[in-house]
């Protein structure tokens, strides 16, 4: 008489299926999570962090309900002209991202904080000079971040930099734009 133990039989092959039996899957090599298995980063090293806290001082005090990001890419933060090539100008300006963009309310950006670059690399420093053209022609305030800017006072200092008053005769410089 033949004794089948089909529930214990299923039960072993589901176990070995879904890897509950102590044996490894097999990997796909095109599977790079199982390869190279993610961990959370730092995002912002102990200078970045020091400046994040004194910037959001200063953006409080000018726009109480405003948001500041990090590390954000151009593309992001301006608009180029539809009749253009948008996927040229990204292909150009596509890996550039600015440290701090300080945003109102409502989301449009009213500035840029830069932390400095070491001087000795070429590329970095290309690179930045290339996000600096492309800023200057946003018309953006754009602020080189000082390390001298340490002091809980010094936000004030921080703020008259960030957000210059007069743009022209009686206009202010940070006035929502229409789009």
């Amino acid at each position: 008489m033949l004794n089948l133990h089909l529930p214990r039989a299923v039960g072993a092959l589901l176990n070995r299926l879904t890897g509950q039996d102590g044996a490894p899957l097999p990997v796909d090599a095109s599977d790079t999570v199982m390869r190279w298995p993610p961990t959370p980063a730092r995002v912002l090293a102990s200078g970045e962090r020091h400046a994040h806290k004194c910037i959001a001082r200063a953006l409080a005090l000018e726009h109480p309900k405003g948001f500041l990001l990090a590390q954000v890419p151009l593309h992001k933060l301006v608009r180029v002209p539809k009749q253009n090539s948008y996927r040229e100008w990204l292909s150009r300006t596509g890996l550039l991202t600015v440290d701090f963009a300080l945003c109102d309310e409502h989301g449009v950006v009213r500035a840029i904080v830069l932390m400095p670059l070491p001087d000795d690399q070429l590329r970095p420093r290309r690179k930045r000079e290339r996000l600096l053209r492309v800023l200057e022609a946003t018309g953006l305030p754009v602020a080189s971040w000082d390390r001298e800017w340490q002091a809980e006072h010094d936000a004030q200092r921080l703020r008259g930099t960030l957000f210059p008053r007069l743009a022209g005769s009686g206009q202010y410089s940070d006035t929502p734009h229409a789009h």
